[in-house]
This record gives structure tokens, sequence and C-alpha cells, in this order.
């Protein structure tokens, strides 16, 4: 299986030489088994996904998408998913409801006018769209499950963790620690996970200070998480628009002090997850 991140910023981060390398775009992340894709976030990432879809061959893809929830950082590449106006192919789609609107209703909404020009009904290649809740477990293809975990987020959010027999994913962006402890609920959602994907917007002093209560996690959260938790590799992500590439790469030297296996996650990563396995 392949995981590969298209969106990796928690908004967009403006372009340049600085950020080239990280990328700016926002949350989009891939596991490709074959030809099904399981998919976990709509972010502006997703517009690369789907060109690189096209690029490979034509029509039917078949996949699941992920909603963590609905901010604009996570759903704007939707609209721009070229493969979801494609007839024939097969994308489901799952995310929590919200202020009595389910997941359909609430996407259609960012496509009504003067939003969008285009509507979600055109969208052919979206062909279910199916609540999720914390706590559920759902099987999007045989030998595959997607648990949904509680996250710590202005408007609620939810974590994923995909298993199969030979690897597993947790997806854990939009979330805030509280300021004395790790969260114990995420700690055992990530338990022995071979891949953590973990939002680390802030540096802990940013968490702790101006940016308390914004629902994000410090660096120093999700390498501590991913110690406690026993992972294989840690991916840090949903990185801070204005972080350079060098900022970044000051935040994974300081992450691997306390968790070696750390990486950061850029829009060119790519990544065997055989290769992560525990």
């Amino acid at each position: 299986m392949e995981l590969r991140f298209w969106g990796v910023r928690g908004s967009i981060a403006s372009p340049g030489a600085s950020t080239q390398g990280i990328g700016g775009n926002t949350t989009c992340v891939s596991i490709r088994h074959e030809d099904y894709l399981f998919i976990f976030d709509a972010g502006t990432g997703l517009r690369l996904l789907g060109e690189h879809l096209l690029a490979q061959k034509a029509a039917p893809w078949r996949g699941s998408i992920f909603l963590t929830h609905y901010h604009w950082d996570h759903i704007q590449g939707l609209p721009f998913f070229t493969p979801a106006f494609i007839k024939g192919n097969a994308f489901e789609l799952y995310g929590e409801s919200k202020d009595g609107l389910d997941v359909r209703q609430i996407l259609n909404n960012q496509m009504l006018a003067p939003y969008f020009p285009v509507p979600l009904d055109l969208q052919q290649g979206l062909i279910t769209f199916k609540g999720i809740e914390s706590g559920e477990r759902v099987e999007p293809a045989p030998g595959f499950t997607v648990q949904a975990g509680s996250l710590l987020h202005p408007n609620k959010a939810i974590g994923f963790r995909l298993e199969s027999k030979t690897a597993s994913v947790t997806v854990i962006t939009d979330h805030e620690h509280p300021a004395e402890h790790l969260d114990p609920v995420v700690v055992e959602f990530s338990r022995g996970t071979d891949v953590l994907i973990h939002d680390s917007q802030y540096t802990p002093e940013e968490k702790l200070g101006p940016r308390k209560g914004w629902g994000h996690s410090s660096w120093e959260d999700a390498a501590r998480t991913a110690k406690e938790a026993d992972v294989g590799v840690l991916y840090i992500s949903h990185h801070d628009p204005k972080r350079s590439d060098a900022d970044v790469m000051e935040i994974l030297a300081k992450a691997r002090s306390i968790f070696p296996r750390t990486e950061v996650a850029t829009e060119t990563t790519v990544v065997d997850l055989a290769s992560c396995r525990r």
C-alpha cells in the first residue's frame, strides 16, 4: 500500500521559495491499495490528487473519502476534484452530521451560488454520502476497516484509524491536547499504529499562549503522543502556513529528540507502508 500527502498546511501558505519544499496546499492524504483509494480530508491538496489520477488512467477509480470536519481548509478541494465529475468513478464520502444537516447537505451548501457555479449534483463520481460518528467502525473495502475517534476542536472534529492485515494508519488532525497532559483518548486511539499522522501546527509556546483554545496541537504534543502510543513512524503535518521550510525542519529536529522515528509530511512525501511496520 502507498501513502501520499497532497496537502499538509493548516491553511494555504503563500507560494515562494521558502515554502515550496513543504508545499502550500491544505490537508489531503491518500492511501492506495491496487485501484482503491482511501482519502482523508478534502483540502486544496485534493485537486493535485485528482490530476495525478487522471494522468495515470481513465475511469473507473473507486474509493472512500473521509472528512474530519467541515472547516474550509478541509473541504475546499472537493469542488475541484475532477474525478468526482466523471461518470464511472465511484467514491463514497463519509462525514459527521452537524446541526441537523447530514454530510451531503453540508457539502451541497458550499457548492451553491454565489459560492460556486457548479452544483454538487454534477459530481456523478460521488455515488454515496454516508454519516459517520465518533466510535463508529466501517468496512469501506474488503479487508479494511476505518474507525472514527473524537478530537478536541472548535465545532467538533473526528480522527480516523485505517486497519488491514498488513498495515495501520491513524490520522489525528485539528486536535488540541489539554495543557496539562496528553489526551488519553487520542493516545489509546493511536496505540500501536504503524503510521501516526498528527497535527503539529504550533510550538508549545504558541499553543499555551496566543493560540490557546484554537484547537491544534504542538509538535511536542505529537512527538509525546507517538512515544506514549508506541507507534511505528510519526509524520508531523498540518503545518502553520507562516512557517518556512527551514522552520519546519527545525521543528523536525526538536520532535526527533523526543521520538526519533519522526518525519515531516510534505506534498512530495510518498510512503511504502510495508516499510513502516512496527
